[in-house]
């Protein structure tokens, strides 16, 4: 092999990497790498921790960062004994840079993966998300809005409204502002129409989700969901989301999924109701620098 490393340029490589990923998916069906969705989203405000390796002139395997000292090592699987060393250049640029602990995101059971981060000294230490998918042969649950509550299309007029709600829901700090849902209406993945909210009758947004189609492939990400916590347990959540699942029909989705979910009680409820059924733990795995 004739393997180069070198940091990623998004005016150059951008294309090359969302290529690299859906043929790697129709390719595999695999899901142990990013789907194109969550490169495309992520990529935009990613610190320059993102490296690429290379059999040639060919985009073989990479390292991305989702937040500080927390990666996601994708590489395809005929070049898997790269794992190896990009693992060790994680840990040398990580070193170079930060302080603490690193920690590597693994989907559950990719034993060659696993087998590599346990020799160079990591722990394996919780579940940090999952993976879900939704089959879209499944029907769509009937689930009905509570009185007063109606779903409509997400329009640029509600991103100030709707960044306070998101920033309330994830903890979000100030930065994420109208701009960022601006960037994101920019994305190859948005449609207006798959962008929703639930509001009440006074027209407040309640609820909100976004269907993040891959225009190409048709892998569609449901993200982001959540509801204020004045109107959980109501049912409105999981009504907007299968007004979602019925808009998305037309779209002739390839796969429905959830990149890495909420692990908790009340999420796990809504996942199951809702059909996203199939499930795959995504594993911390710790080492300190």
């Amino acid at each position: 092999m004739n393997v180069s490393s070198r940091a990623y340029n998004n005016e150059l490589d951008h294309s090359r990497v969302m290529a690299f990923l859906r043929d790697l998916y129709a390719e595999t069906g695999g899901l142990e790498n990013w789907l194109p969705t969550r490169f495309e989203n992520n990529s935009r405000s990613m610190d320059p921790g993102i490296q690429l390796w290379f059999n040639a002139d060919t985009l073989v395997g990479l390292v991305v960062p989702d937040s500080t000292l927390l990666y996601y090592v994708m590489v395809h699987p005929d070049y898997i004994e790269l794992y190896s060393e990009m693992v060790t250049w994680l840990e040398a640029y990580s070193r170079s840079t930060w302080k603490g602990t690193l920690r590597v995101i693994e989907m559950d059971g990719e034993t060659k993966r696993e087998n590599v981060l346990q020799e160079r000294g990591f722990t394996r230490d919780r579940v940090s998300g999952i993976f879900r998918v939704r089959n879209l042969s499944s029907p769509v649950p009937d689930f009905k809005l509570p009185e007063g509550f109606s779903v409509r299309s997400v329009t640029p007029d509600d991103f100030d409204e709707l960044a306070s709600c998101i920033r309330q829901v994830f903890g979000h700090g100030e930065w994420f502002n109208r701009d960022i849902l601006l960037e994101n209406s920019a994305a190859s993945y948005y449609h207006p129409d798959l962008d929703l909210v639930a509001v009440d009758e006074e027209g407040k947004i309640a609820s909100f989700c976004t269907f993040r189609l891959d225009p190409p492939t048709g892998l569609t990400e449901l993200e982001p969901m959540g509801a204020l916590a004045e109107y959980r347990n109501r049912g409105i959540g999981r009504a907007l989301i299968c007004e979602g699942f019925r808009r998305l029909k037309e779209y002739d989705p390839s796969m429905l999924f959830i990149g890495e979910a909420a692990n908790t009680p009340p999420a796990n409820r809504l996942y199951e109701l809702t059909g996203f059924t199939e499930r795959y733990d995504m594993i911390r795995w710790v080492k300190p620098l």
